[in-house]
This record gives C-alpha cells, sequence and structure tokens, in this order.
C-alpha cells in the first residue's frame, strides 16, 4: 500500500533529524580531537623546558663543577638522570604521535643506507648493552639496495626496535639484526630478533596499541610506557610500509618491517 504524503513528510523529517544529529556528533568529536592536539602539544611543549633544566644542572653536578661526589651522591644523580631521559622520551614519542593525528608531522624521503643508520641506531645503546653483556649480530647483504624514506624516523624506529630488544633480553642474551631485499614489489626487509622473555599468546594482539603494558609481572618490571611501538608502526606505515611481530613466550621476539627501496 503507498505511503501517504503525511507518512512521507513524516520519514523525510526523521531522516533530516537524524542526519543533523549525525553531523552534529561528528562535529563535536572533530572539536574533542582538536581539543585534545591542542593540549598534548601545550602539555609536552611546557614539560620540555623544566626537563631540559633538570637534565643540564644534574650533568653539571655529575661533571664535579660543585665539587666532588661519594658513590651514593652519584648514585641518585644518575637515577634523577635516567628518569629525566625516560620522561623525555615519552614527551617525544607523544609530540610526534599527536602531529601524525593532526597531519603535522614532515617526511622527506631520500635514500638511506640501512648500516649507516644501524650505527646511529645503536650509538646510543651501546653502554646499556654492554652492561647487560649483550651481544648484537648483524646479517646484512653487503649489496643491499638503499632504503627510500625519511632518515631521522628511519633511526627512531630503529632506535625503539633496538632498546625493545635489550630491555626485555636477560643478561647475556643475543639480538640479532637481519635485513633482506624483497623483489615484488621492490623493498627492504628489515628484522630485530631478540632472545628475551617473548610476550603472552593472549596479549599479542593488543601489542601496538598506545599505552599498552602487558599484564605479567615479569614483563612489568622492565620500565616502559606503551608508545615506542605504537609510533614505530605508525612511522612506518606512513611511509608506504608494514610493521609486523612473531613471538613465543620464553623464546624471545621478532619485529620486522618492509619499507621501499630507492
Amino acid at each position: 500500500m503507498p505511503a501517504s504524503d503525511e507518512q512521507m513528510r513524516a520519514l523525510t523529517e526523521a531522516l533530516a533529524r537524524e542526519r543533523q544529529a549525525r553531523q552534529e556528533a561528528e562535529t563535536a568529536l572533530i572539536e574533542a580531537q582538536r581539543a585534545r592536539q591542542q593540549f598534548v602539544s601545550l602539555v609536552t611543549h611546557e614539560l620540555r623546558v623544566p626537563m631540559t633544566s633538570i637534565k643540564g644542572y644534574t650533568d653539571l653536578l655529575l661533571k664535579g663543577i660543585m665539587g666532588p661526589l661519594n658513590e651514593a651522591q652519584t648514585g641518585f644523580l644518575q637515577t634523577v638522570r635516567s628518569n629525566v631521559e625516560r620522561m623525555a622520551r615519552m614527551v617525544a614519542d607523544l609530540g610526534d604521535i599527536n602531529k601524525l593525528e593532526g597531519q603535522g608531522l614532515k617526511f622527506t624521503p631520500a635514500a638511506v643506507a640501512l648500516e649507516t643508520t644501524l650505527n646511529e641506531a645503536l650509538r646510543p645503546l651501546e653502554n646499556a648493552i654492554a652492561q647487560k653483556n649483550q651481544t648484537v649480530t648483524r646479517v646484512i647483504p653487503a649489496d643491499l639496495p638503499a632504503l627510500w624514506c625519511d632518515h631521522d624516523r628511519l633511526v627512531q624506529v630503529l632506535g625503539n626496535l633496538l632498546s625493545n630488544a635489550h630491555l626485555y633480553t636477560p643478561p647475556g642474551g643475543l639480538i640479532t639484526i637481519t635485513a633482506e631485499p624483497v623483489l615484488d614489489p621492490p623493498a627492504v626487509r628489515v628484522a630485530v630478533q631478540d632472545n628475551g622473555i617473548g610476550i603472552l599468546p593472549d596479549e599479542q594482539h593488543r601489542v601496538f596499541e598506545m599505552f599498552f603494558r602487558a599484564s605479567d609481572e615479569e614483563t612489568r618490571q622492565v620500565t616502559g610506557n606503551g608508545l615506542a611501538l605504537h609510533l614505530s608502526k605508525r612511522l612506518i606505515e606512513q611511509q608506504g610500509g608494514q610493521l609486523c611481530f612473531e613471538s613465543q613466550r620464553g623464546a624471545g621476539s621478532t619485529f620486522f618491517f618492509q619499507l621501499p627501496v630507492q
């Protein structure tokens, strides 16, 4: 039975109200996201200044500018510096994630040699790796083609993956970095493997979630904020690649990504 004019009018008005409500909800969501981005931008900016000051004065004290330090004082100051560096990394990661969401993070693609980039990513970790007596092995072909990506962002991703492998690998453990060309499409596959504690099977689907931290006590003993892997995945995806992982509890994890070649 055909609908009457009155029924059609009522249906049209109901659809119009639904459309308006949906538009208002979308507008409110956009405004909320904008407000959150502005808040994170403000907080990260304001935190950088005091953290830089704390780090600077701590370094001066460790150099003995106010006189010689005893062993306990040196240990306390090194703890302060370590925690400030941890906060600085968290603030930097939050700032990058915020820029990614607001499409304000810029990428400058260029031909990047993996070996050179690895050296840069490993340099800040050398002392920590040596203190845990860990071994870092590379398996990289000499004729590996250059990657086509943003150099600084690749250093950032490699640094995050290597730091993650270092933190979760026991003293005397092994960290292996491998790379191999991929033919179709032309790319390079890079993997960072450790023989650490691995990830619980029922939590593996959450590894790349922002702020995710594993629930087991053994993993919780390792410091972290749940940002590095989330950010690394997004940085790789923004450059036409993909970051994945494989893990077995008690046998370690392998994080690997592909990026296009020059």
